[in-house]
């Protein structure tokens, strides 16, 4: 019996020995996780240094090409070298004419003549003066300077006429397409800037565009604004931009949220599998220690020896050392009570 209290208390002390290594794994990994974190806060700071430097840069290199767009003028307004102003193209008044010969004049002319035009917007506001009210009213839409998609070069609009008027089909095939524009999941600038695009090609009146602009919205606007009193068509376009960032911000935050739970899910997952393994090791520690100790005493009572002191010609019962060890365990225990 003294001897499996041995024992036990052996086993005892082993597990306490596993337990307080496992401890230490487990500070070892709140510091590697402290260590993380740190790391987490130095690439933030880092990151948003970077964003502030590429900001100023940003901002310099707008600030140089102010300066080059200033210099290009001041050398353009050099009248000794001007070239020799060509003569006017006709004026572009009907489809019956041909589009690829007055394309081709006024792309010539702006060519020839490009120190005569010092700015785009003279080079935009010739290319409209060549161009009768009846064949700009297709392209008057963007003509605005409040719209998100105007004209910023001439070369834009000679390309938008070249679509227009070289193919006889165009307005059917802008049609077509402007029927299968919804927003889906794309955002709202994006698809406002492909429905001006369409819209601006062809003759719809303003309650007509935005009667299909609520049906091509996303579901999710269109929930949103089902309650929303009728306005015109700029004040809509502008509360659906509003309501597409905030959906777009409690996206994100959702989606943050969600991965954080999956973090903390796969952690906890885990540590249940380590705990698991340590409890598994620790029995079948148990296990090979029992198996171990009955097996030697197996090999001890076949050559006939004491458990005890594994000597011969007596058993454990009649050990004597074993009855001194008990001796001089109770004379110790009375000499610690009589002490105290």
């Amino acid at each position: 019996m003294t001897h499996q209290h041995d024992i036990e208390i052996e086993i005892y002390n082993d597990m306490i020995q596993m337990l307080n290594d496992v401890n230490k794994i487990n500070i070892k990994l709140k510091a590697i996780n402290i260590k993380l974190k740190a790391i987490q806060i130095t690439l933030n700071a880092v990151q948003t240094c970077l964003q502030k430097e590429m900001k100023k840069k940003n901002v310099i290199i707008h600030h140089l090409e102010a300066t080059s767009s200033w210099l290009s003028t001041l050398i353009s307004k050099d009248w000794f070298s001007r070239s020799i102003k060509l003569s006017d193209s006709s004026l572009f008044e009907n489809s019956k004419q041909n589009v690829n010969n007055w394309l081709f004049w006024m792309q010539n002319k702006l060519k020839m003549n490009k120190n005569h035009f010092s700015i785009e917007e003279m080079k935009i506001a010739y290319v409209k003066s060549r161009v009768s009210e009846t064949m700009i009213k297709h392209i008057a839409f963007r003509m605005k300077d409040m719209i998100t998609n105007s004209f910023l070069e001439a070369e834009e609009i000679l390309l938008i006429l070249n679509k227009m008027y070289d193919d006889f089909n165009q307005y059917h095939t802008i049609q077509w397409q402007f029927l299968k524009l919804y927003q889906n999941k794309i955002f709202f600038h994006e698809f406002w800037m492909k429905f001006q695009k369409l819209s601006a090609k062809l003759e719809y009146n303003n309650e007509t565009l935005l009667n299909d602009l609520q049906h091509k919205i996303s579901s999710d606007l269109q929930r949103v604004m089902i309650n929303e009193r009728t306005m015109n068509l700029n004040e809509f376009v502008d509360i659906c931009m509003w309501i597409n960032v905030r959906l777009t911000e409690l996206n994100a935050r959702s989606a943050l949220k969600t991965s954080t739970t999956q973090v903390a899910c796969s952690i906890a997952s885990i540590l249940m599998m380590i705990t698991t393994a340590i409890s598994a090791s620790i029995s079948a520690w148990k296990k090979l220690r029992i198996s171990n100790v009955d097996f030697a005493r197996k090999k001890l009572f076949k050559k006939e020896l004491c458990f005890k002191c594994k000597k011969s010609e007596h058993r454990a019962c009649n050990c004597l050392e074993s009855a001194q060890m008990h001796e001089i365990a109770a004379n110790s225990k009375n000499d610690l009570f009589s002490s105290k």
